[in-house]
């Protein structure tokens, strides 16, 4: 069996390492791994892969791959593989990763500890060269406690409830909203998390200290979070986003902050990526903090993903 490796990318985090094929090699030696380290070396190999790990893939590709049979992509959003949502022959299975969670739980957790405590402040006034910034720090509603605060996080599937589950260590309410909420409450919630229907979004933004926004991209989600949703909000509240950046309304958005009707802003995506100038949310807003799309960088994301794989291309090669 031969599964191709092409996983080349600009951001290094999402680069598969030379550990990364060592390991897959030494717990697959009948397998033919073969590293492809350009797109014209991974379309060569197509034609003899069964398996392909790649977050790379075109539609016209199937043809010249006709022993093809599972594309494991690394990306968790379906928007990754082009056409969107790439539509496999029906023999060819895709798996989309869902080890993310954990790293975007970080992310989250220190992006809510350093805005809410007084960190990111702290640091604005040090670049202004205030030595003490106490006075800053000592302003109304800067600096407010996480534990007993509420959240309510917006999409609780995978990376939902890791977020939610980091959360509620840290002592942080959690309401989390689902399309289908399920039918059993998670054992590591505390007594007052729960798990609510999507179509109850505006009965508990008034009371949310941090609006967490885990969402896909698709027609439901489109403009979810506009200028009617935001003014349902406490003054304090923080909105943060790092599922797609379709899913907020970004000129409302940026009125909010403008007019300090809502205290900030954490966003990671954005509807359209790069963010350029062209972006109401490329101003110098007030409480805004912004984010290239790295919520789940680090060092350690290939290895996630090779303990995601290793258990299905062990079920492909028994």
């Amino acid at each position: 069996m031969t599964i191709a490796i092409f996983l080349e990318q600009a951001v290094l985090s999402f680069c598969v390492k030379e550990r990364q094929v060592r390991r897959l090699r030494e717990m697959f030696p009948a397998v033919a791994f073969v590293w492809c380290r350009s797109l014209g070396a991974f379309r060569k190999t197509l034609p003899r892969a069964t398996v392909a790990l790649t977050n790379t893939f075109r539609p016209e590709w199937f043809a010249d791959a006709p022993k093809l049979r599972y594309i494991l992509c690394p990306a968790a959003g379906r928007d990754v593989l082009n056409p969107v949502p790439l539509e496999p022959p029906p023999e060819v299975y895709i798996h989309y990763g869902t080890f993310h969670g954990r790293l975007m739980a970080e992310t989250v957790a220190g992006l809510m500890l350093a805005f809410n405590r007084g960190i990111l402040r702290a640091y604005k006034e040090q670049m202004a060269g205030d030595l003490w910034p106490s006075a800053a720090l000592c302003e109304t509603g800067e600096v407010r406690a996480l534990r007993g605060s509420h959240a309510v996080v917006v999409g609780f599937g995978n990376l939902g409830q890791w977020i939610s589950k980091t959360l509620v260590a840290l002592g942080v309410r959690v309401t989390a909203l689902r399309r289908t909420p399920p039918p059993v409450r998670p054992e590591w919630f505390g007594p007052g998390d729960c798990v609510m229907s999507a179509t109850l979004l505006g009965n508990v933004l008034p009371s949310a200290d941090h609006l967490i926004l885990v969402l896909p991209s698709d027609a439901t989600t489109d403009g979810l979070i506009g200028a009617r949703q935001l003014a349902r909000l406490p003054r304090h509240a923080v909105v943060y986003n790092v599922g797609r950046g379709n899913c907020i309304d970004e000129a409302a958005l940026a009125d909010a902050l403008a007019s300090r009707t809502i205290r900030g802003a954490c966003l990671d995506v954005f509807a359209q990526e790069p963010l350029t100038r062209r972006s109401p949310l490329s101003a110098d807003l007030p409480g805004l903090v912004r984010m290239p799309h790295a919520s789940a960088y680090g060092e350690t994301y290939m290895d996630l993903y090779a303990d995601e794989i290793i258990p299905i291309i062990r079920s492909i090669t028994r």
